[in-house]
C-alpha cells in the first residue's frame, strides 16, 4: 500500500494542510497523468510531496516567483532561476511486495500518523535495498524531503536532514548506480536541494571533511549527459564549493581530481544560458589564486570559449560572469587575450546597456591594453572616447586608462585620437576635473585626482611620436594654468606626469611666451619648478619612493626642464632669481640647487649630465655665472670629472665647457677691471690647465666631494674621490636611464661668451618678486586647427573610488 494520507514532515507532526491549495490542484492534476485515481484531500497533499517534483524554477528552466534559494545563499552569484533538468521519469511502479517495504517506515502507532522523523532513517535504510526500483522509489521521497525543506515558501520551521548517513548513502549511490540513470538523476537532486539551505551545505561540507570520496563522485557525473545528470552534478557542485565558510576543503580536494578538465568542455557543449553562468562561475572558484589551475584552462583553450560566449550569447548575467572570469586571466595570460582578439571583441561590450558589464569589460579592456598589437582599434578607442567623459567615476577613470595605454608607442592609435576629437575630448575633460577638484573631498577628490593623471599621462602620448606632435601640443598648452595648477598640488604622481608633459611642450619656442607669463597669484612655472626641486631634494636622503614615484625621477624631470627653458634670455632672468633666493641657494653646506644635486651620491648619471648642461646654460648670466664661479666645490667637482674623460667622455665633454666658460670670464674680467692678481688669489690653484695632483690640500689629502662614482651608491662626502677611483661598470657603453626617453642633450650656441639680451640689474635689490617680461606684440601660440569643435558625447552615471593618504 501506499502512504498514509496523513503524513507530515516535521516533529510537530504538522499536518500537510498548510500547503496551499494551488498546490493541491498541481498535485492531483499529476496523480491523474500518472494514471492515478483522484483522491481527498490528504490523499492529494501526500502524493504531492511523495510522488511530484515541486518546481521552485530549478526545475523547468523558468524563472519562480519566489527568491531563488541560491540566490539568498550566495547573492554573488544571482542564479536565481537556475535548472537541472526539465523532464520527469514515471514513478515506478512497485509490487505489492516491494510496497510493503515502505509500509512502516514512518507510523507513529499512538497517532497513525507519518513523520519525517521516522520517513528519513527508514528511506535512508531502503536506499540501501538490493531492488532498484525500491532504491528509486525511496531516493526519489528523500528528495522531494528536500525539496520542500529548500523552498522558503513551502518548508517547516526546522531542517529534517541532518544526519550525515544520508549524505554517506547518497555518496554510495553516485559510486554504485553508475548504470541506472534514474537512480543517478534523483541522488543528484536530493543533494542539490540539501544544498540549497545553509544548513544542508554544512551538513554536506561536513561529511566532506570525514569522507572526501564524495567529491570525485560528483565530479564523476559531470560528464553524464544521459537524462540532464551533468545539469545536476554541475549545480550541486557549485553549491558546495562557492560556500565561503566550508567550501576552502572542497575546492582543494576538486582541484586535486581535475574537475577543471571536466568542467571546460561544458562551456562549448553546454546550450542553456541559464546553466552557463553557473559553469563559468564554477570555473572561477577553481580558478581563483591557483596558478595550476589556470594552466590548465587555457591549455584547453578556456579562455577562447570565454570569447566565442562574449560574441554569441546575450543574456547580461552570463556576460557579466565571463568577463569577470577573463578579467582574471588578463592579468595572467594578456598577451594570448590579445592574440585572440580578446580587444577587439570586448569593444563590443562597452556600448551595452548594463553599468557593471561596461564596468567588468573597462578592467579587462585596462589589464591588457599595455600588450603590443597589429590589429585596428579604432573601435575601441571610439567607445573610450565616448566613455571619458561619463559620469561614473570608475567607468571614466579605466577609460583613460585604457586609452593611455593604447596610444603609447602606437602610432596609427595616435593619429586616430588626434582625427576624432579625442584631443579635444581629453583637453575638456582635464578643464573639468580641475574645476571641479575644488568641490569634492576625501575619496571624491582622490578619485578626481586619479582621472586627471590619467588624463594628463594620456596627453603627453600624444605629444609626440606623430606628425601632428607640434600642433598637439600647442593645444595642450592653450590652458597652461591648468598644468600650473598641477604642480601647486604637489601630488608626486601628477607631478610626474605634469612635468613629462610640460618637458615635450616646452621644446617648442613659440609656447615659451605662455610658459613664462602664466601666473596663479604670484606663482608662475618657474617658482613652482625649482620649489619642487628643492622639496625632492631635501628628500634624496630620507626616502627614495613616496606614493609609487621616485623621488629622483621628479629631481631629473625639473632639471631637463630648467635646462630647455633656459635657452629663453626672459626666463633665464627668472631661473637666475629664484635660484640665487636664500632657501634655494643654501642647500646642504650653502650650495645652489643645480651644485646639490651634483653632490648627492643617488643621483644618477643622466641626471648628472642635465644638471651639467643646465650649470652651461646658467654661466650665461652674468649675476648667475660669478655665483657658481665663486663655488669652489662646484670647480674641484668640475675638474674631478673632467679627469674622468676615458669612463664619462659625455660629461667630461661638459665639464670642461663650463670650465672653459669660466676661465674666458675671468680673462674678461681682468681686463675690463685690471684685478688679476685678486682672481689668480681665489682661482689659480683651479685654472683649466690644472694638474690631477692640484685637487689635495696643502696635506696631500683629496678634498671632499670632489667627485663621484658611477658604478655604485656612496656618500655626499666621498665625490672627488670616487671620480678619481670609479670601477665596476663598463663605461663605454652609453648610459641609457631605463625610467626615460628625453630628448637629445641641448647645448646652446654661445661659443664666444653670453648672449646679449635683457638681464636685471646687477644692482636690483633681490628681497622682491622679479617682474615677469613685458611682451607687447605677444603672439598667441598656433592653434590646433585640424581638431575639430565637436564636443563629443557624454553618459550619465556615478560611482566611487578608493582615497590614497599622504602628500608629498
Amino acid at each position: 500500500m501506499d502512504l498514509d494520507p496523513n503524513l507530515v514532515i516535521n516533529h510537530d507532526d504538522t499536518n500537510l494542510s498548510e500547503i496551499s491549495y494551488t498546490m493541491e490542484q498541481d498535485s492531483s492534476s499529476y496523480s491523474l497523468e500518472m494514471g492515478g485515481t483522484p483522491s481527498s484531500a490528504g490523499h492529494r497533499k501526500v502524493d504531492m510531496w511523495q510522488n511530484h517534483n515541486f518546481d521552485s524554477g530549478f526545475q523547468t528552466m523558468n524563472h519562480s516567483e519566489a527568491p531563488s534559494i541560491i540566490s539568498s545563499l550566495h547573492p554573488s552569484s544571482h542564479l536565481s532561476g537556475m535548472s537541472s533538468m526539465a523532464e520527469y521519469e514515471p514513478i515506478p511502479n512497485l509490487s505489492e511486495q516491494q510496497k510493503q517495504k515502505f509500509d512502516g517506515i514512518t507510523k507513529n502507532p499512538t497517532d497513525g500518523q507519518y513523520n519525517t522523523v521516522r520517513a528519513i532513517p527508514e528511506l535512508t535504510m531502503l536506499m540501501k535495498d538490493q531492488d532498484n526500483e525500491v532504491v528509486q522509489k525511496a531516493v526519489m521521497i528523500m528528495q522531494n524531503i528536500a525539496k520542500m525543506e529548500c523552498d522558503a515558501m513551502r518548508r517547516q520551521n526546522e531542517t529534517k536532514i541532518v544526519d550525515p548517513r544520508v549524505i554517506f548513502t547518497l555518496r554510495d549511490l553516485l559510486r554504485d548506480k553508475v548504470d541506472h540513470p534514474n537512480i543517478i538523476r534523483f541522488t543528484l537532486g536530493t543533494l542539490f536541494n540539501i544544498c540549497n539551505r545553509q544548513e544542508g551545505i554544512d551538513l554536506v561540507t561536513r561529511a566532506i571533511s570525514e569522507q572526501p570520496d564524495i567529491i570525485p563522485n560528483l565530479i564523476r557525473h559531470i560528464g553524464t549527459f544521459a537524462n540532464s545528470i551533468y545539469k545536476y552534478a554541475i549545480l550541486t557542485m557549485h553549491s558546495i564549493l562557492s560556500d565561503k565558510q566550508r567550501g576552502g576543503q572542497s575546492v582543494t580536494i576538486a582541484r586535486q581530481q581535475d574537475a577543471i578538465i571536466h568542467v571546460t568542455p561544458w562551456l562549448e557543449a553546454e546550450k542553456s544560458e541559464k546553466l552557463l553562468p553557473v559553469i563559468v562561475d564554477l570555473i572561477r572558484v577553481l580558478c581563483e589564486k591557483n596558478t595550476d589551475q589556470k594552466v590548465k584552462f587555457v591549455k584547453m583553450g578556456g579562455p577562447q570559449k570565454l570569447l566565442h560566449i562574449l560574441q554569441q550569447r546575450g543574456y547580461e548575467n552570463l556576460l557579466w560572469r565571463s568577463t569577470q572570469l577573463l578579467k582574471t586571466f588578463s592579468n595572467f595570460d594578456a598577451p594570448g587575450l590579445v592574440a585572440f582578439g580578446g580587444r577587439q571583441i570586448l569593444a563590443g561590450m562597452l556600448s551595452h546597456g548594463s553599468p557593471r558589464l561596461v564596468l567588468s569589460t573597462l578592467e579587462t579592456l585596462r589589464n591588457i591594453s599595455d600588450v603590443p598589437s597589429k590589429m585596428k582599434e579604432e573601435l575601441l578607442l571610439k567607445s573610450l572616447l565616448e566613455l571619458v567623459n561619463s559620469r561614473n567615476a570608475v567607468i571614466r577613470l579605466y577609460s583613460a586608462q585604457t586609452m593611455s595605454n593604447l596610444v603609447a608607442n602606437n602610432r596609427p592609435n595616435k593619429e586616430y585620437m588626434c582625427s576624432n576629437n579625442g584631443v579635444v575630448n581629453l583637453c575638456r575633460a582635464l578643464a573639468l576635473a580641475t574645476k571641479d577638484w575644488q568641490n569634492f573631498q576625501d575619496k571624491e577628490a582622490q578619485q578626481m585626482e586619479d582621472y586627471a593623471e590619467s588624463l594628463i599621462c594620456t596627453l603627453r602620448h600624444l605629444c609626440v611620436g606623430h606628425p601632428l606632435a607640434e600642433k598637439v601640443q600647442a593645444y595642450v598648452f592653450r590652458e597652461p594654468s591648468i598644468f600650473l595648477h598641477k604642480l601647486m598640488t604637489m601630488r608626486p604622481v601628477l607631478l610626474k606626469h605634469t612635468l613629462n608633459l610640460l618637458l615635450k611642450v616646452v621644446s617648442q619656442n613659440a609656447l615659451l611666451a605662455p610658459f613664462l607669463l602664466c601666473r596663479i597669484g604670484e606663482i608662475g612655472f618657474v617658482e613652482q619648478l625649482i620649489h619642487i626641486l628643492r622639496v625632492a631634494c631635501t628628500q634624496l636622503n630620507v626616502q627614495d619612493v613616496i606614493e609609487g614615484v621616485r623621488v629622483k625621477d621628479i629631481v631629473h624631470l625639473c632639471i631637463q626642464i630648467l635646462r630647455l627653458i633656459t635657452r629663453n634670455p626672459d626666463i633665464l632672468n627668472e631661473v637666475d632669481f629664484f635660484l640665487r633666493s636664500p632657501e634655494n641657494s643654501r642647500m646642504g653646506d650653502g650650495h645652489t640647487l643645480p651644485i646639490f644635486v651634483l653632490q648627492k651620491a643617488n643621483v644618477e648619471e643622466n641626471t648628472k649630465s642635465s644638471t651639467l648642461e643646465l650649470i652651461y646654460n646658467l654661466m650665461h648670466h652674468e649675476k648667475m655665472a660669478d655665483h657658481l664661479e665663486r663655488d669652489e666645490i662646484l670647480c674641484k667637482m668640475l675638474q674631478s670629472v673632467q679627469m674622468q674623460a676615458a669612463n664619462h667622455p659625455e660629461l667630461a665633454n661638459l665639464a670642461a665647457n663650463i670650465l672653459k666658460l669660466m676661465s674666458e670670464k675671468r680673462e674678461r674680467n681682468r681686463i675690463h677691471y685690471g684685478r688679476h692678481g685678486s682672481f689668480e688669489s681665489q682661482f689659480g690653484h683651479l685654472s683649466v690647465a690644472a694638474q690631477r695632483t692640484e685637487v689635495m690640500n696643502s696635506h696631500g689629502e683629496t678634498y671632499e666631494g670632489a667627485g663621484e662614482q658611477w658604478s655604485q651608491p656612496m656618500s655626499d662626502d666621498s665625490m672627488m674621490e670616487s671620480y678619481c677611483n670609479s670601477s665596476g661598470r663598463d663605461s663605454s657603453k652609453t648610459y641609457n636611464s631605463p625610467m626615460y626617453h628625453s630628448p637629445p642633450s641641448m647645448y646652446p650656441e654661445y661659443p664666444n661668451g653670453p648672449p646679449s639680451g635683457p638681464y636685471y640689474d646687477p644692482h636690483a635689490s633681490t628681497s622682491t618678486r622679479p617682474t615677469p617680461p613685458h611682451y607687447g606684440n605677444y603672439d598667441s601660440p598656433p592653434v590646433y586647427n585640424n581638431i575639430p569643435s565637436n564636443q563629443g558625447p557624454s553618459s550619465h552615471l556615478s560611482d566611487q573610488y578608493p582615497y590614497r593618504q599622504g602628500r608629498f
